[in-house]
């Protein structure tokens, strides 16, 4: 199963043993900044993580250390986790937020991203507006580079493989695991 999928199917679960939403949102609104990453890097929640990177992205926060917003939820963009009703009362629409966070953070508080009755999430990914594109770019810039190893060097010509073995570099640029 996608990692993106089973996650949010946690966030579903623990979205129903919790009943007060609207109290957290507006316990986030209150934390400083500071507060708000450590709950971040402490939560357990995934729709308690998504609520509180909508806060930070709305202050214009982006990371902290090296945490930073989408860390755990970039993975779902672009996946279909929520059944949609194209219906709905289409009372607010993207450009009217100043922000993707901003818009993330009104979803979330209309029931999102269960219920999204305007519409702020058409593909189902969770990530209303272009939020999911935001994390995803934040995703990108702070991601550690994989690095690959370059042989241990030995002498004038003898080298160290990853496996432990050595060998020397013949003319043709070929190894000879038999010249160390």
């Amino acid at each position: 199963m996608h990692i993106a999928r089973l996650w949010f199917i946690v966030a579903m679960l623990s979205a129903c043993s919790s009943s007060n939403l609207d109290t957290l949102s507006a316990r986030l609104e209150t934390q400083n900044t500071s507060s708000l990453w450590n709950l971040l890097w402490t939560s357990h929640s995934p729709l308690d993580i998504m609520y509180i990177e909508a806060e930070l992205g709305v202050r214009g926060e982006v990371s902290r250390g090296t945490y930073y917003l989408g860390r755990r939820t970039h993975m779902a963009y672009g996946q279909s986790l929520y059944a949609r009703n194209t219906g709905g009362n289409d009372v607010l629409n993207c450009s009217d937020f100043a922000s993707a966070a901003a818009a993330q953070k009104t979803f979330l508080a209309a029931g999102g991203p269960f219920h999204d009755p305007n519409n702020l999430d058409r593909d189902g990914d969770g990530l209303a507006c272009e939020w999911g594109v935001r994390i995803s770019q934040i995703a990108a810039a702070h991601a550690i580079p994989i690095v690959q190893s370059r042989p241990r060097y030995y002498g004038s010509r003898c080298f160290v493989g990853p496996r432990g073995g050595t060998y020397t570099i013949t003319a043709s640029g070929n190894k000879n695991y038999g010249g160390c």
